[in-house]
């Protein structure tokens, strides 16, 4: 493997250094560059690991591609370390710069060297050129206590059902977050992946209302440790949705390998696919605290990257209609996050659940957020007033009580159009349920989240007698002299 363009980098050793919400480490090799990537012209840099630990690259790049137009979908990068394949990066992001996040794997103390490469056949058809305009590479200590997280993060290879590479045009991964568990002397360690979207499963209309989104969240794989950091149990998510137990190989230093396996987001240990991704474990979701989607709020990238697939596989609605259920551009909906939590009935049949920020499905219930325009009496609902299409609810009928939904309006409304948003309680499950805080929104022109939001701590509690109530009001807001709150995309300030 020759480069037209090798770069020596100079190492930093004992620099801090902060990345998205996690501490990922200290800087080991930091470059700046314009160095094009083309057949027969790739990058090569070398780097020291100072000790035992695993090693996180920084890719900036862009591509002359553009997820959005078939055939010009992404640029395909291939990384070899010590002139040994170690993984693939899809360039999905087009012509603005992307920071593409890998783990490299589990490295001994000692220098490397990284060879990148342009992939050809592999890239779209109408892509010839991408451009790294710089590379980070941080190193996290066997020592650190992020190293456990990293330890086990998986080793994806890509889904080869219709194409030999087909996440390079299609539900391609973007984001791998983690949640964390404490029980008794025991940790559970969950890894999410979240995809482009699902080229099956739920139908794409209705992934809007029941998720709040067109990106696909799969949990991946989950590993209880004991008190010593030994496996006691590894399991995956297979096909069906049915949980497995962990049987393949680990690779690039002890990293557990699977393979995405369906058009629906599930997963396999039996490899037999030519490319692979380690993405980082870039964010740690607090189920108790927020919904799953709030790691879309802290990569806002997700809203762009899923909206560019919609546009290309899908027959968006136009203009956007708020009495169909029909899929639009997502500039039509609102994006609510809320959370819901089943009362436990005053004989005490019913018990509250025992791991917080998740309902026993038994005393779930569904609930309907709906809103109400300044001048008009007609109440608009995220699950389309509970809405069935065979066998698939609109409603969001998960296990967790933080929850996402969106609400379809006609055109291209505003926030300040809105008058109140509701909570409903819906037909079966829990006969009284508290409905707490809310956080709405919308995308701007660029498809990003707006900063500004509506927000409330407003807690209210559902019965049969009584099945809705205000969680909002405009009207409440200009009598307090209050005003929609603003919402920095990263910070952590989630309902």
């Amino acid at each position: 493997m020759n480069s037209q363009a090798e770069v020596q980098m100079t190492g930093f050793r004992g620099e801090s250094q902060e990345k998205d919400l996690l501490d990922c480490g200290y800087r080991i090799a930091l470059h700046k560059a314009e160095v094009e990537l083309s057949t027969g012209n790739g990058f090569r840099f070398t780097f020291s690991m100072p000790e035992d630990g695993f090693a996180e690259l920084d890719l900036l790049a862009r591509s002359e591609s553009d997820w959005a137009a078939a055939d010009r979908e992404s640029a395909f990068v291939r990384l070899y370390l010590n002139d040994v394949y170690n993984q693939d990066v899809i360039l999905y992001y087009g012509s603005s710069l992307g920071v593409y996040t890998r783990l490299l794997g589990y490295l001994k103390e000692g220098d490397y060297e990284v060879y990148v490469e342009f992939r050809e056949l592999e890239s779209a058809p109408l892509v010839s050129r991408a451009w790294i305009d710089g590379v980070e590479l941080r190193c996290v200590a066997d020592t650190s206590a992020r190293s456990l997280v990293y330890r086990h993060t998986p080793l994806l290879y890509g889904r080869n059902l219709s194409h030999p590479y087909e996440n390079r045009f299609t539900d391609t991964p973007l984001v791998l977050f983690y949640s964390v568990a404490e029980e008794e002397e025991r940790t559970i360690i969950e890894y999410q992946m979240m995809f482009s979207h699902e080229d099956e499963g739920t139908p794409a209309p209705l992934l809007m209302s029941k998720w709040g989104r067109t990106t696909d969240i799969e949990w991946m794989y989950r590993v209880e440790l004991d008190a010593e950091g030994h496996v006691l149990n590894a399991v995956f998510q297979g096909p069906h949705h049915i949980t497995t137990p962990f049987q393949g190989k680990y690779a690039l230093g002890g990293h557990p390998v699977l393979q995405s396996a369906t058009t629906n987001g599930n997963f396999t240990d039996h490899i037999t696919s030519g490319y692979r991704f380690m993405l980082t474990p870039s964010f740690q979701w607090k189920p108790e605290e927020e919904p799953r989607e709030a790691v879309m709020n802290r990569f806002p990238f997700a809203y762009q990257v899923t909206g560019w697939e919609m546009e290309r596989q899908q027959e968006l609605e136009m203009p956007s209609l708020a009495s169909s259920i029909a899929l639009a551009s997502q500039r039509s909906y609102v994006f609510i996050q809320t959370s819901k939590y089943p009362v436990p009935s005053s004989d005490g049949e019913r018990a509250l659940p025992s791991r917080p920020g998740f309902n026993r499905r038994e005393e779930d219930a569904c609930v309907d957020i709906q809103l109400r325009l300044h001048g008009s009496e007609q109440w608009y609902s995220s699950c389309h007033h509970d809405l069935r299409l065979g066998d698939f609810r609109a409603a969001y009928e998960g296990a967790e009580s933080h929850f996402s939904t969106t609400i379809k309006l006609s055109g291209e409304p505003a926030l300040d159009d809105i008058a109140e948003i509701r909570a409903v309680l819906l037909e079966g499950g829990a006969d009284r349920m508290k409905v707490a805080g809310l956080y709405a929104f919308m995308l701007n022109e660029n498809y990003l989240p707006q900063q500004s939001g509506i927000r409330t701590n407003r807690v209210l509690e559902l019965t049969r007698d009584t099945p809705a109530a205000i969680l909002w009001a405009a009207a409440d807001e200009a009598e307090s002299g209050a005003h929609a709150e603003n919402y920095q995309t990263g910070k952590d300030e989630h309902v």
